[in-house]
């Protein structure tokens, strides 16, 4: 980890608790993980989630305002991709540790 003075070292460790608050749900990692090869509407990641309209909207509105995803709209339609690369490997390297120490 680098080296930080004591007042940046706390608001560092504070925010990186709360990225992993945030990953600590197993329904966003899902979310994260049906974006990995692309984009997909609302409607998309409902079927490969399966799980309810506002559970999901309520999913992806928080990875949203955390810059984890980012979004356009294409006519009525809501489009999400992965807007930060490196959410996706902390995910994939957790999931691979989980998975080597079964």
């Amino acid at each position: 980890m680098p080296t930080h003075d004591a007042g940046d070292l706390e608001t560092v460790l504070k925010d990186a608790a709360e990225l992993f608050g945030l990953l600590s749900a197993p329904m966003r990692l899902h979310i994260i993980s049906a974006l990995c090869h692309g984009e997909k509407n609302v409607g998309q990641l409902i079927e490969a989630v399966k799980t309810t309209q506002p559970n999901m909207s309520q999913h992806l509105n928080q990875l949203y305002r955390k810059g984890i995803m980012r979004k356009r709209r294409k006519g009525v339609q809501i489009y999400y991709a992965i807007a930060d690369p490196q959410v996706v490997q902390i995910c994939q390297t957790m999931c691979d540790r989980v998975t080597h120490q079964r």
